[in-house]
């Protein structure tokens, strides 16, 4: 929770593509730790080094408000990126 109550979420930034033979929805695609101030993000048989990034305009995410139809809420806010950019490393 950010301090206004809004829910705060982050950004996991991926060069290139996932290939799956199903949908992805909601499926678990990988592990996500840190060691120091590293991301490593481990992928099937691959792992990816990151790092945190604050974004320089922060994004919002809306919400249908169901009770009161045309109109939105906010459902969390976006202010920084888990920025994976080289290539993987096999592990």
């Amino acid at each position: 929770m950010s301090l206004n109550g809004v829910t705060e979420w982050a950004i996991i930034e991926l060069q290139g593509t996932l290939d799956s033979a199903g949908t992805l929805a909601g499926q678990r695609i990988g592990s996500l730790k840190w060691e120091n101030k590293k991301a490593l993000l481990h992928i099937g048989h691959h792992i990816l080094e990151g790092k945190e990034v604050k974004l320089q305009n922060p994004l919002i995410v809306l919400a249908r408000n169901t009770e009161n139809q045309g109109t939105v809420q906010i459902a969390a806010m976006i202010r920084r990126k888990v920025q994976f950019r080289a290539r993987p490393m096999p592990v």
